[in-house]
């Protein structure tokens, strides 16, 4: 009779401690303070200054992907106009807007830090990177062959060849 009675009283004032503890917060990640962006700069596969062009979501987050037209490197694929990176679930880009991002490889995928300096250009002072390399500008419309100069040029060696035979 005695163990019953401890047992019920144990039994009462856990469910007692249970329902009386306020389950209504919700606990979510939170990051330390981002590390010095030169130091971020070190651990880093890529960084650069760039405007997302697109994002295309997927219910499955790791094959979400944002493009960003990139204007500045400080490290990573230098020459490169445009960067596609994957999401880590955590990030939250807007189309247009230009960003600093510090990001790493997993696998072949780039993905931008968890927890970093990562953000808006406007909120992330990058003088201590010093200057950044400008990628390639893609070849303009009027460096490559326009078709009429192919056909004119055709036209040319046909009259050419009909003269000579």
């Amino acid at each position: 009779m005695k163990k019953g009675f401890l047992a019920m009283m144990a039994l009462s004032l856990t469910i007692g401690l249970w329902l009386g503890t306020d389950h209504s917060t919700a606990s979510a990640l939170s990051c330390a303070e981002p590390r010095k962006v030169t130091e971020e700069l070190k651990t880093s596969d890529a960084v650069f200054r760039g405007t997302l062009a697109s994002s295309h979501p997927k219910a499955d987050i790791s094959k979400s992907k944002y493009v960003f037209q990139v204007s500045e490197w400080w490290k990573g694929e230098s020459d490169a106009p445009a960067i596609t990176l994957y999401s880590n679930g955590w990030e939250s880009f807007e189309t247009g807007k230009e960003y600093i991002v510090f990001a790493d490889k997993s696998g072949q995928k780039l993905k931008p830090h968890l927890c970093g300096n990562t953000g808006p250009s406007s909120s992330v002072d990058v003088t201590s990177l010093g200057e950044g390399i400008q990628p390639e500008k893609p070849a303009s419309s009027s460096e490559s062959p326009r078709p009429g100069g192919i056909l004119a040029g055709l036209i040319e060696l046909i009259r050419f060849l009909q003269g000579k035979y």
